[in-house]
């Protein structure tokens, strides 16, 4: 009999399931349909673009989800393709239906806020789980060009408005901004192609000589230096915090009455919150626990958008367990052993 799957292995087929879900299909004239200015654009190498034109070719249609809204324009226009036009170009290639009058597309009604949310966030990741070449840079730009579509000259769309249509914090959608603008030639390529993080990138932003960003840039793509000490370099008044001697049984101590800071941790991460000093006020910790694999991935996003100086998260990551049983259950699925029968 088969064994009972893993809690991860049932959130992948969920995943899996969802993302075969489209809206209702309907055939469209083609030159009723635009892609929308302000979707992210993904870099689709050759060899994959041919794949794509050969599943068109199998498949007599989009070789995956190609989902679009109603819309009016001056041109003529009444179908706006929010996610999947890259499908969509491989339908329409002349090595497969390139004469084809109609085109399925899965069809949705929503205002600009869903559609840019559809357009970039959705997209970029439905890009990344199709293997496509995306980055933050294509991000930001897609971002940038959102905020010019839609603002109006009595209504403005600020970058606060976007990020709320995008369901991602206002910081993050900043710091992406700046990468349009803050990074040399050579550093955004770097970014681009994927060779460069998109932390080290946020660091380099703040190196006040060009040269010198896109020689550090080159030697960070590299792996020839960690993040922290890229960090130090940009920033030359950084200290690393002071290791400080804890002797072993000493009670840690409360830096004093942080109840309001608690709750308001407590309120953005979702997660009972503790903030407190080790003994001798030397070295401090925020704990915030979790109680599953769910959580813990919803955790490290937030924290992810929230914190820009990446040296100051370290810590240890505790899994507890409160039997012999899920003891046995959590090294087998860690892959420490491989006996699922272990007593």
């Amino acid at each position: 009999m088969k064994g009972q799957p893993s809690k991860a292995s049932n959130n992948e087929r969920r995943n899996r399931l969802i993302k075969l879900l489209a809206p209702a299909m309907q055939n469209i004239e083609r030159a009723q349909i635009r892609r929308a200015p302000y979707a992210i654009s993904p870099e689709i190498p050759d060899a994959q673009q041919n794949a794509l034109i050969d599943h068109a070719l199998e498949l007599g249609g989009p070789p995956g989800p190609v989902i679009a809204r109603k819309i009016a324009t001056t041109e003529g226009h009444t179908v706006e393709v929010l996610v999947g036009w890259e499908r969509l170009e491989a339908f329409v290639h002349k090595d497969a239906y390139p004469h084809s009058p109609n085109i399925p597309l899965g069809l949705i009604e929503c205002n600009n806020s869903d559609a840019a949310f559809y357009a970039i966030e959705y997209a970029a990741q439905d890009q990344k789980a199709a293997g496509l070449v995306t980055s933050p840079l294509l991000y930001a730009a897609a971002a940038q060009t959102a905020i010019e579509h839609f603002s109006k000259p009595d209504q403005r769309w600020k970058i606060q408005t976007l990020a709320n249509a995008l369901c991602i914090n206002r910081t993050t959608l900043s710091n992406r901004l700046r990468l349009l603008k803050g990074l040399q030639p050579r550093t955004r390529e770097l970014l681009q192609q994927g060779l460069l993080t998109q932390w080290d990138a946020k660091t380099l932003l703040a190196e006040p000589s060009p040269e010198r960003q896109e020689r550090l840039a080159a030697q960070a793509s590299k792996g020839m230096m960690s993040t922290r000490t890229l960090y130090e370099l940009v920033h030359p008044d950084y200290e690393r915090p002071k290791k400080v001697a804890n002797p072993r049984g000493q009670k840690k101590h409360r830096l004093g009455d942080l109840g309001l800071m608690e709750r308001a941790l407590s309120e953005s991460f979702g997660t009972p919150t503790t903030i407190a000093l080790d003994g001798g006020h030397q070295k401090g910790y925020v704990e915030m626990p979790f109680h599953s694999l769910s959580e813990l991935k919803g955790l490290l996003e937030k924290l992810d958008r929230q914190i820009e100086t990446d040296p100051l998260l370290r810590g240890t990551l505790t899994m507890k367990v409160d039997n012999k049983r899920e003891t046995n259950a959590l090294l087998l699925e860690l892959g420490a052993n491989t006996d699922p029968q272990l007593d």
